[in-house]
């Protein structure tokens, strides 16, 4: 298991270091064992002229005497000997008899996998994905999902949105703020959500070819909101399909987002069915304002239509069983940033913390993907 990653204990936490680090050398040509004919002298210096010193060696990932491999779970920095004997193969092809795609034929430095090419080949087919885009996400990729948010070694299954990482800075009761120990003198924005809403209209989905074979592996776990549930709305909202775009299932979607730190809210995104409508962005908003919110009892919310968007918001979330505000938060229209007479000081740091158009720069590099994304299957 050559491309295995490792922690080592500092004492006081465990720090991502790699089994070069600690001795593995991979030999090639003689079934795993050292060539006869390779001494220490054959790799004391590199084409640099730079020694091995006996001071303990750290590898890093652009080190001349070490071999970088790109595989599907990240990048590698290994220490390769290849055989040196009169008869053996030249180096690209010995790096072929152990299964790696040498990136040069005269003198390889960086070798890809065989299993990273056939999933790179899979990725560019089914998602359109450029191999610059491919590479970023393996120089990213260490873990899997379901590790990532600590459900690994527990049986309790993921809920709604728990899937997905939501700002860092802004309050989560039981994440990152203590409400027990909150301070009649602390700002009430401390304790207040600040979120945007928008749509996307370049975000087009075609209904499945074969929707009975599609199934979903994280519905509902991660950005958007879950299936069945939010179907379940739009009957109750009597939604009809979009007649003149009949064969889009999704004609954009819509959603929440932090409007200090541009963050989407998990568990908030929505497909539109014609157009932006309200019993969409409802269902989208309620569920923002329920995500980690247990016990704070103030948000503001920034919308391009709030103007007549809040009006009947109160009334929509009274009258369907599928849209619930958190307890103790009420509609209340109106904090007028840029029409408080007599404090235009306040208004302008206030605006100049809060980015109304926030969701703007978060479709723009989405958009990049979204015309492969248009025709794959709706679990995708």
């Amino acid at each position: 298991m050559p491309f295995h990653r490792i922690s080592q204990w500092t004492g006081g936490f465990f720090e991502d270091t790699s089994l070069t680090k600690i001795g593995l050398e991979i030999h090639l040509g003689h079934q795993g064992k050292p060539c006869p004919e390779v001494t220490e002298e054959s790799y004391d210096t590199d084409d640099e002229g730079d020694y091995f010193t006996e001071d303990p060696w750290v590898p890093l990932v652009n080190d001349p005497q070490t071999t970088m491999v790109v595989d599907t779970s990240g990048l590698h920095s290994l220490m390769i000997r290849f055989c040196r004997c009169t008869n053996a193969l030249s180096p690209d092809m010995q790096l072929f008899e152990m299964g790696l795609f040498p990136a040069s034929f005269t003198s390889p430095k960086t070798a890809f996998t065989f299993a990273v090419l056939d999933d790179f080949l899979l990725d560019n087919m089914e998602c359109g994905t450029s191999a610059m885009n491919y590479y970023s996400k393996l120089s990213a990729v260490d873990l899997k999902q379901l590790k990532w948010h600590g459900f690994s070694h527990e049986k309790r299954q993921p809920k709604a949105g728990e899937l997905a990482l939501f700002c860092p800075a802004c309050p989560q009761p039981g994440v990152n703020v203590n409400l027990a120990e909150k301070n009649a003198a602390d700002p009430a924005w401390l304790y207040s959500r600040s979120l945007v809403m928008d749509g996307n209209f370049k975000a087009e989905h075609m209904f499945p070819a074969n929707p009975t074979d599609e199934v979903a592996l994280t519905d509902g776990l991660g950005f958007m909101v879950g299936d069945a549930r939010y179907k379940m709305h739009l009957a109750e909202a009597k939604d009809v399909a979009n007649a003149s775009r009949h064969k889009l299932e999704a004609t954009g979607i819509g959603g929440c987002a932090c409007a200090r730190h541009g963050c989407f809210v998990p568990h908030s995104m929505v497909d539109f069915q014609k157009g932006e409508r309200q019993m969409n962005m409802d269902y989208a908003l309620c569920q923002a304002l329920g995500y980690n919110t247990n016990g704070i009892d103030r948000a503001l919310t920034f919308y391009d239509i709030n103007c007549q968007y809040h009006k009947h918001l109160q009334q929509r979330v009274d009258e369907s069983p599928y849209l619930d505000l958190p307890w103790g938060m009420e509609v209340t229209p109106g904090i007028g940033l840029w029409h408080v007479h007599g404090h235009q000081d306040k208004c302008y740091i206030r605006a100049a913390r809060i980015d109304g158009k926030i969701m703007e720069t978060l479709w723009a590099p989405l958009n990049i993907i979204l015309p492969s994304a248009r025709g794959m299957s709706t679990p995708h």
